[in-house]
């Protein structure tokens, strides 16, 4: 008897660990987004076009909303790059003329012509991937490096920042710059001092103009 109930455990833990085995095996996966190279950026683009048309950008050239341009903060003017639209898979091939865009998030604006060839004109703002092709200077950093200046006005008047101008230019040996931009329809000019691979270079810069009585304000280029 004492062997027949051995016998009957032995089976039930054979048949419970033939279930065990048989059992499904989960395994977690992480999906995680590509990494930016030196040539490859990901984040939103936008569009503009209607109320720029016709002024210059900040490289000097006329925009065009109709031209295969756009706008990056960073890459240098004349540099081709391929938009891809993240949400659609369409793709524009684009040379960066201007500066922008300057609202938080934002990685590239586009021309009226080349939003449009992606589906972006409705939706206003998307997902994008940036590739670039080429550019016109041969740079061994990376080419998405970030450039710390120091913004000492903003004004409607250009002679007042040229007036600007000439007086940063007897306080500092740094490069001394006028650019336009335009804004809501309107061309505005300010004045930006240095370029600096480290903000504390520009933080430096930053308090000298400010105890000098300047309100300076550092920018990320």
């Amino acid at each position: 008897m004492i062997w027949v109930r051995f016998a009957v455990l032995i089976a039930f833990f054979a048949v419970g660990c033939s279930f065990s085995s048989g059992s499904p095996k989960w395994e977690s996966r992480d999906f995680q987004r590509p990494k930016s190279t030196d040539t490859v950026q990901y984040g939103k683009a936008s569009w503009y076009g209607d109320k720029e048309h016709g002024k210059r950008s900040a490289s000097g050239e006329v925009f065009n909303r109709n031209a295969y341009t756009a706008a990056h903060k960073e890459l240098p003017f004349g540099t081709v790059v391929r938009v891809t639209n993240r949400e659609n898979g369409r793709q524009v091939r684009v040379r960066i003329n201007d500066r922008g865009p300057y609202i938080g998030g934002r990685v590239i604006d586009l021309s009226y012509a080349a939003a449009k060839s992606i589906g972006l004109v409705r939706s206003g703002v998307a997902e994008v991937k940036i590739e670039v092709l080429s550019t016109p200077s041969e740079r061994s950093e990376s080419l998405f490096v970030s450039l710390y200046t120091v913004q000492a006005g903003s004004f409607r008047s250009k002679a007042a920042a040229n007036e600007l101008k000439r007086k940063l230019s007897r306080v500092t040996d740094e490069d001394v710059r006028v650019e336009s931009f335009a804004f809501e329809g309107d061309t505005y000019y300010r004045v930006r001092v240095g370029r600096f691979k480290k903000r504390k270079n520009a933080e430096m810069l930053r308090v000298v103009l400010r105890k000098r009585g300047y309100s300076a304000r550092i920018y990320v280029e």
